[in-house]
């Protein structure tokens, strides 16, 4: 009534089941094995580096303050201004105890007997070090007894030196012999951990190749003759009867797909013949060249853009080796990856392409993209071959080099000039503006009204000149110091701007429609507005100042205006404006840097936009910028600020 269950009345699909199970559980088991043993190993390598690389800088460290501390005492005695003896006998009383907070976090560590002796050997002479040598120097400098400081580095500091410098040094090269030795033992053991998961391995692979023996034995036969039909029908035999077995097991559904697929291959010989024409007026038309060869690099066929690429015409083509169109270094480099590729499918990438010299009818040398493809399904091994002339894209690459090497000198050139403005320009000028800050503090009263009036102008210029820098880093970080771009409300910005600016009662600041949002750096859009802002009430030589804001979409862009009634400016102008350090109106009547524009002018064509100026004098000026709208946006209400 039931079958006896064996390996042979399972199912394909059962066998294989079973077979893999076994062998990922074992596999899983092996691994689990390789993992502990990895872990214990890593574990291992761990407590050496806590053991000995820790201490072994901790020891180090210890050893290069010993010699700072040595180094301050002598420096201040070869320069004993006061300025220097207070900073060395600092660094010394600081060194002093980092060197025993140090000592106490290395002796707490697992030390061996050695080591200990070592260590306690050290600590006597380091304590009588300090007490009788460096804390006696520091005490002479500080009460500027220079001679009795000098006596006790000859007498105390450099005899007390050497014994406490050998013993560090003994202990950094015990601690270096310690930590090689327990290295050793971990990488001992990390071997033998190694060579047995090695050995789990080959019995997995070996246990492995078993079953799978096993396995093709089981299904060999049932599927000798599905091999056989399948063989048939790949040699054109459609003709003959496909008998599908009444079983539904794997076998009989193989079958029956085999015949399903014989029934479709007539089917589609017929749509592929027709198709042929097709195919061949599509390469035809290729504006690369196409070849096809066989194993020997024979050419067999070739289209018309051969012949444009290379000056041979498809007759000269067939029957010549492709290595012929290649200069004669090419053609050896050619030959070899051709046959490495007929060998190695780790190179038949399909669309992998090499870059080569081609050679033309004319002798002419030219730098092509070259890939091949094997074409399958062929009676012998033919090989397409598609060849692209990329002259112009090399001639491109050579330009963008150029020019990202310009760019990048200029980039380094900027950063340079960067660090420059604000380390070597700022300290000297903040030195001077406190010092003027002083003497128009301390005795303004003391000077004439002509000394007054040159000390305003000598802060008003040194204010001035502090501004100019500040204008300068901005415009050089435009475009290289970014932040993210988020989404912001402009609304929101402008009474930040206002905010900030805080206008005099005499201005008034209107918004005359509804303001987007976009996606743009917060800090960019702030200074745009700020500057046009402050310039509009800077400028303004009326007593009421009405400055009005507006934005209108156009096509892909906002378009935003700030117009102001003030005294104009000329159409020749208009160009000027925009150039760095550049103003109209004498600066110690108008304080600028003439920066402000041109940084506007450069974070807003940053972003793709564009800017311009509209004025008639004596009536106002209305500045346009344009920035790409990057979000769907949401209008905010009109309103007016003062």
């Amino acid at each position: 009534m039931f079958k006896k269950l064996t390996f042979k009345n399972l199912t394909i699909k059962s066998r294989l089941i079973f077979t893999l199970s076994y062998l990922i559980a074992f596999l899983l088991g092996m691994g689990m094995i390789g993992l502990f043993g990895m872990s214990h190993a890593i574990d291992g390598l761990r407590t050496v580096y806590h053991d000995r690389a820790i201490p072994l800088s901790q020891v180090g460290y210890i050893e290069s303050l010993l010699l700072q501390t040595r180094l301050a005492i002598t420096s201040a005695l070869v320069m004993p201004t006061p300025e220097i003896i207070r900073n060395k006998t600092a660094m010394v009383e600081k060194n002093i105890a980092e060197i025993s907070r140090t000592w106490e976090e290395y002796i707490v560590t697992r030390l061996t007997p050695v080591e200990k002796k070592l260590a306690a050997q050290f600590a006597a002479d380091h304590r009588k070090y300090v007490t009788e040598g460096l804390l006696p120097a520091t005490a002479a400098l500080r009460a500027n007894k220079i001679g009795e400081a000098n006596r006790i580095l000859v007498e105390k500091i450099r005899p007390m030196y050497l014994p406490v410098g050998e013993s560090i040094d003994a202990l950094v090269l015990l601690q270096i012999n310690e930590a090689k030795r327990e290295y050793d033992d971990e990488q001992r053991r990390y071997e033998t951990i190694r060579a047995i998961l090695i050995a789990s391995i080959v019995v997995a692979l070996v246990l492995a190749v078993v079953f799978s023996l096993m396995f093709i034995r089981a299904i060999f036969q049932p599927l000798e003759n599905v091999v056989r039909i399948s063989r048939d029908v790949a040699a054109g035999n459609l003709r003959q009867e496909i008998e599908v077995p009444p079983s539904n097991d794997e076998i009989g559904q193989l079958m029956g797909a085999v015949r399903e697929m014989r029934d479709s291959l007539v089917e589609t010989i017929g749509q592929v013949r027709a198709s042929e024409a097709n195919t061949r007026a599509l390469i035809n038309n290729l504006i690369v060249g196409v070849v096809s060869i066989n194993e020997e690099g024979v050419i067999k066929t070739g289209n018309p853009a051969m012949e444009r690429i290379f000056g041979y015409s498809e007759s000269e083509l067939i029957g010549q080796n492709i290595g012929f169109l290649f200069p004669r270094p090419e053609h050896g480099q050619l030959t070899d990856y051709f046959k490495n590729y007929q060998e190695n499918t780790k190179l038949q990438v399909p669309g992998k392409t090499n870059e080569v010299i081609g050679l033309r009818k004319n002798c002419a040398t030219f730098p092509l993209d070259i890939s091949v493809t094997e074409m399958h399904g062929q009676e012998h091994r033919m090989f397409v071959v598609i060849l692209r002339d990329i002259s112009e894209r090399k001639h491109a690459e050579e330009q963008k080099a150029i020019l990202m090497a310009d760019l990048e000198s200029a980039n380094e050139e900027l950063k340079s000039f960067a660090y420059v403005v604000s380390h070597d320009l700022k300290a000297p000028l903040r030195a001077i503006g406190a010092l003027a800050d002083w003497l128009s503090t301390d005795y303004l009263d003391k000077f004439d009204d002509e000394g007054r009036e040159h000390m305003r102008l000598l802060v008003s210029r040194v204010h001035r000149m502090g501004n100019l820098i500040d204008g300068i880093l901005q415009y050089s970080r435009v475009g290289r110091v970014r932040e993210a771009p988020v989404e912001v409300k402009i609304d929101e910005v402008l009474r930040d701007v206002i905010d900030f600016i805080a206008p005099s009662p005499n201005v008034t600041i209107t918004v005359e429609n509804a303001l987007p949002s976009i996606v743009i750096e917060p800090t960019r859009i702030q200074q745009i507005f700020q500057n046009l802002l402050s310039n509009a009430i800077k400028y303004m030589d009326k007593p009421q100042c009405r400055i009005r804001i507006g934005c209108i979409a156009e096509g892909e862009h906002w378009r935003f205006s700030v117009s102001d009634n003030g005294p104009g400016i000329e159409s020749r102008h208009f160009e000027k404006i925009f150039q760095l350090f550049q103003t109209l109106a004498p600066r110690d009547r108008v304080e600028s840097t003439g920066v402000g524009l041109t940084l506007v002018k450069k974070i807003v064509e940053m972003y793709g936009g564009s800017i311009w100026v509209e004025s008639t004098p004596g009536e106002g000026t209305t500045f346009f910028f344009t920035l790409p709208k990057t979000v769907a946006v949401a209008n905010s209400t009109k309103g007016t600020a003062a």
